[in-house]
């Protein structure tokens, strides 16, 4: 793990209430680039598999976003994703499920202002303080 993975992952762990919500998307596309999914599309891809459709278009279309439950997210993305999510992350798994049950419709809706997604590019300059 380089030095920016070793920062990155102690801002995730500890002070995600103080991220600026408009950098969670660059965050979010790097580590999900050290999974077997590779971007917020493949996670979208794997959710839509898993039957969580009406789930993701609601996050790519207008009006509110339907909320994604910890464990529907483990059943769709499996062990082997969430383990490779967890070790990037250095988050345990059950609190990188609840992160991102809460987070993940927002980002999505984030990334598809026109209702498909667009991948931010991930930078060294993601977080700024509230």
């Amino acid at each position: 793990m380089g030095l920016f993975d070793k920062v990155m992952s102690g801002v995730v762990k500890g002070l995600m209430n103080n991220v600026d919500p408009a950098a969670i998307p660059g965050l979010v596309s790097h580590y999900l680039g050290k999974t077997e999914l590779g971007d917020v599309a493949g996670v979208l891809t794997r959710l839509r598999q898993s039957g969580l459709d009406s789930e993701v278009d609601s996050w790519l279309g207008p009006g509110p976003n339907l909320p994604v439950l910890p464990d529907q997210l483990r059943g769709a993305l499996g062990e082997d994703v969430l383990a490779q999510f967890s070790a990037a992350t250095a988050l345990p798994t059950d609190r990188l499920l609840v992160l991102m049950a809460a987070y993940l419709p927002d980002t999505v809706d984030r990334l598809s202002p026109n209702g498909t997604i667009e991948e931010p590019e991930p930078s060294t300059d993601m977080l700024r303080a509230r």
